[in-house]
């Protein structure tokens, strides 16, 4: 039997980088998957086991709607994972000469899509008895990496993956009672379509892997492997942590 066999899981960010990551691999260990993005996928990226779904986070409507139709189709929600998220690398910078525009999107993106997700989401997972919350952040929302990372600071992203970090935590305690787990895993350097710009330079991959104690970046299958454990009956003892998946760069600071 499967590791998620008779599970529904609702995975946001799905049609690329982590999310589709997080999606198939869910999939393929016997779960039900409501794939959800904005964006569509690309022809033969999703397999027959994902189901997906095309929805703005930063809508609330859509995102009820969305949560409504999984609910009347399955009946059920077991496994909720948070991947969909933005950085506006060349426009955020520190929070005394970026604008507004930066900060909102980020965060309209990053925590209030999230919040959406999540407020839509919460009574289909006390209705099936409880469940997993897991919510893709940052090694970022945990500790400043701006010398370590290069490039000066973004703010907006920090802040909003710092606040998620936070808001996991409140989620854990408020809803243990419903028999519902909320937990972060944390990347440090991760390839993906969003930092595909930043690691085409062969020079920061170098500088990258050479400050990461395990020696490489991140594949969004590293990060998929956490967010499984953590949606999984083997970590049903484990509510209200921040699981950093970084090679080990948090250890090393």
């Amino acid at each position: 039997m499967a590791r998620f066999d008779g599970k529904v899981a609702f995975v946001t960010g799905s049609a690329g980088g982590i999310g589709l990551a997080v999606a198939s691999a869910l999939a393929l260990e016997g779960a039900c998957v409501e794939a959800v993005d904005i964006k569509r996928p690309k022809p033969g990226e999703f397999e027959g086991a994902l189901n997906f779904r095309q929805c703005d986070i930063t809508d609330d409507r859509d995102v009820r709607d969305v949560v409504e139709q999984v609910g009347r189709q399955h009946g059920r929600l077991d496994i909720v994972v948070n991947c969909a998220g933005i950085c506006l690398f060349e426009r955020d910078g520190s929070i005394s000469v970026s604008n507004d525009d930066v900060l909102n999107r980020t965060l309209d993106v990053n925590l209030r899509g999230v919040i959406r997700v999540i407020r839509a989401a919460i009574p289909l997972l006390k209705v099936s008895g409880g469940g997993s919350m897991v919510h893709v952040a940052s090694v970022v929302g945990i500790r400043n990496m701006e010398n370590i990372l290069e490039g000066g600071p973004s703010d907006a992203y920090q802040v909003s993956k710092a606040a998620l970090v936070s808001l996991s935590r409140s989620l854990a305690m408020q809803f243990a009672a419903d028999g519902i787990r909320s937990n972060t895993v944390c990347p440090g350097a991760v390839q993906t379509p969003m930092t595909g710009d930043i690691y085409a330079d062969e020079r920061r991959v170098r500088m990258m892997e050479g400050r990461t104690p395990l020696g490489r970046i991140a594949t969004p299958q590293d990060i998929a492997n956490a967010a499984l454990f953590l949606s999984s009956d083997e970590a049903n003892f484990i509510t209200g942590i921040d699981l950093p998946v970084d090679g080990g760069l948090l250890a090393k600071l």
